[in-house]
């Protein structure tokens, strides 16, 4: 037997080993990862533990070396692993190390050995994580109701999370559901529903948290929705748009929660602009968002640092710039100030990249003549997209969960994108 010839056999025999628990680790966190605590966590660092396995086998998934994958993709290694160099920068300027405070930089900073190992995927299998988002949706959408006993409280947590992220969460999962119609025939109809439902079960989660900030993100979610699915005909999709628009309509005037809701919004924001009262919820979110630009401000190249955030809030409360209540927060309720605050501007270019560079990878293949690869790259704007709007208004990233979340879901959808690109050149 040649060398050639054993190579191949032992390449053949390695994937089959790989296969089942990356596509095990695939499909189960964004079906559990918000609704189970810990899954999400499981499957990120067993995809880990399955790259280093693999590198010591000397297996190449898609017979693509690691080092080759850094090469040809480095911005975009570089962006996800770029909240661990802030973190480090501004530990090594100002001489305090700390590792409690790479949790969550790491976990987003590990989509380099992911992506890799997730390679080792055939393509149809990897698909399948479209299901996985559907069953998502729903299982939040259970949960949720029986923990608010079908929305008439609101807990501040719902299980491990708290309720806005889980809120944004299953929102996003329902919305990236739908946008993988993409990947289903216009007469699979049970398909086709499936995936509505889950969008509905995704928006109807945030009917039932009372979540503000993901009622924002509707809009969006929705135009970006209308512009992806171009596989369907553009009057069926301005009739979902439509039907969309109308329930949503309804259910806002309709409800007395969401009305309640609002209109507290409305006298938190006159209230803050009277200056009769700061400290409602939104008027400590506006604090909050102010303390962090002033601390970016006073520190604007390191940082205050993550362990020196509440001593900061504490000084301008001291100068009255604050009130005392805003400084009992451990974050911005903004992800973009929060880094710029605690890291400057090395946590500013940090937060940034994350969400821009992966989004402009997926961006440029929505032009893709073959669906696959649209569809996929569509997913992954959504995605992109989510955690930037929802961190206008809250700490996705806060949650070390959903950083594993999202490095795993980037690395999903990319290796789509590739190995669909590899069939079409091999055709």
């Amino acid at each position: 037997m040649s060398k050639k010839h054993f190579a191949l056999i032992l390449e053949k025999n390695l994937s089959s080993y790989f296969k089942w628990p990356v596509f095990l680790a695939i499909v189960l966190f964004p079906a559990l990862s918000i609704s189970l605590h810990n899954v999400g966590n499981a499957c990120l660092f067993s995809l880990l533990l399955l790259a280093i396995v693999a590198g010591v086998c000397r297996y190449k998934p898609m017979d693509i070396e690691f080092s080759q994958l850094l090469k040809d993709y480095w911005p975009l290694h570089l962006a996800m692993a770029s909240l661990v160099i802030a973190v480090f920068l501004n530990q090594l300027l100002t001489g305090k190390f700390a590792v409690k405070y790479y949790d969550t930089a790491l976990r987003i900073g590990l989509f380099a050995p992911v992506l890799w190992i997730v390679l080792a995927l055939p393509l149809n299998y990897l698909k399948k994580i479209q299901w996985a988002f559907v069953l998502g949706a729903v299982l939040a959408v259970i949960k949720i109701h029986l923990l608010t006993t079908g929305g008439t409280m609101r807990p501040q947590n719902i299980g491990f999370l708290a309720t806005i992220p889980f809120s944004d969460m299953a929102l996003l999962f329902g919305v990236i559901a739908l946008v993988s119609i993409g990947w289903n025939n216009l007469d699979e109809k049970l398909a086709l529903l499936l995936k509505v439902v889950a969008c509905g079960a995704g928006i109807y989660v945030t009917i039932l948290s009372q979540t503000r900030g993901s009622w924002l993100a509707i809009p969006v979610f929705a135009v970006t929705a209308l512009m992806l699915l171009r596989n369907i005909r553009i009057r069926y999709r301005l009739t979902i748009l439509v039907i969309t628009l109308v329930a949503l309509g309804t259910v806002f005037t309709c409800s007395d929660v969401v009305k309640t809701r609002i209109a507290a919004a409305k006298s938190d924001m006159t209230q803050y602009a009277d200056q009769e009262n700061t400290d409602t919820s939104l008027g400590v979110r506006l604090q909050l968002w102010r303390a962090s630009w002033e601390l970016f401000k006073e520190n604007p190249v390191v940082g205050v640092g993550r362990e020196n955030f509440s001593d900061g809030l504490e000084s301008l409360a001291a100068r009255n710039v604050i009130t005392p209540l805003a400084t009992s927060f451990s974050h911005s309720h903004n992800e973009i100030l929060f880094n710029m605050a605690i890291l400057g501007v090395f946590g500013l270019l940090a937060i940034l990249s994350i969400y821009l560079v992966p989004g402009y990878y997926f961006a440029r293949e929505l032009r893709n003549p073959d669906s696959i690869v649209r569809t996929a790259a569509g997913m992954g704007l959504v995605l992109c997209l989510g955690f930037f709007v929802f961190g206008l208004t809250d700490m996705m990233f806060f949650w070390s969960v959903l950083g594993g979340v999202y490095s795993m879901s980037v690395a999903a959808f990319f290796a789509c994108i590739i190995k669909r690109k590899k069939e079409l050149k091999a055709a």
